[in-house]
């Protein structure tokens, strides 16, 4: 058996592995394994979190938790790579709305889902979340950035200095980071304050906040970035 605090990469989650269907019976133990590693984590950073302890709250025999689980981690690493991904759906959902400069939608789903999966959630914002809040933030972004293309979504005006497609990309990369971080902080805020104020509110904040710093800054962060690039060929001193 694996140590609880040890960190393996040989063997995969049985959550992990494609095509293998998984019953009724199992996706009920790795829930209640699931929520006890949340509330443990309230408590408890990770690497303090025994799987004995954690079996016993879930009332789960600790031989079972290694059918389904290596260690700690990997309960961990599944219970993080199902949150991401259902942020990541509900980006795909709204690509048309994002290319609008509308992020209300998005946003109102971000946090609907946050309110309806209040376990996974709570993970993100409470006091062992800054790890994995920082994971899907860096997840959002790249997403966004698969998704989006910079030149076409900005529509950069044709008759300026040419836009090399690297630095493009690369002021894309910075943007979303940056608007992820906004949207995740938010929601941990909101937590954070009880969850008193109703999501209309808090939706709309975040939506405006969003749309100041859209897609109209990343058309005007990539124009300036290719000036700056024309520039430095024209007058080398200046790099």
């Amino acid at each position: 058996m694996a140590d609880a605090n040890t960190r393996t990469s040989a063997e995969e989650s049985p959550e992990g592995q494609p095509g293998r269907p998984v019953d009724r019976r199992t996706r009920r133990t790795r829930a209640m394994l699931q929520s006890a590693l949340v509330k443990l984590l309230e408590v408890k950073p990770l690497n303090k979190i025994s799987v004995m302890e954690l079996t016993r709250l879930a009332d789960v025999n600790r031989a079972t938790f290694y059918v389904h689980y290596t260690d700690i981690y990997a309960l961990f690493d599944q219970l993080k790579r199902e949150l991401i991904d259902s942020y990541k759906n509900i980006i795909t959902r709204h690509r048309g709305e994002i290319l609008q400069d509308d992020y209300e939608p998005l946003i109102r789903e971000i946090f609907e889902f946050a309110a309806s999966d209040e376990s996974t959630s709570l993970l993100v914002a409470g006091k062992s979340g800054d790890a994995l809040s920082g994971d899907l933030i860096d997840a959002i972004g790249a997403y966004c950035n698969e998704l989006i293309d910079p030149l076409s979504a900005t529509q950069v005006d044709p008759v300026g200095p040419a836009v090399d497609g690297r630095t493009a990309g690369a002021v894309r990369d910075y943007h979303f980071v940056y608007l992820a971080s906004g949207i995740v902080g938010s929601l941990k805020e909101w937590y954070r304050r009880g969850r008193r104020e109703p999501i209309d509110l808090v939706v709309r904040i975040e939506a405006n906040n969003t749309h100041a710093i859209g897609l109209a800054m990343l058309a005007r962060n990539i124009g300036a970035s290719a000036c700056e690039s024309a520039d430095a060929q024209t007058n080398p001193s200046r790099r």
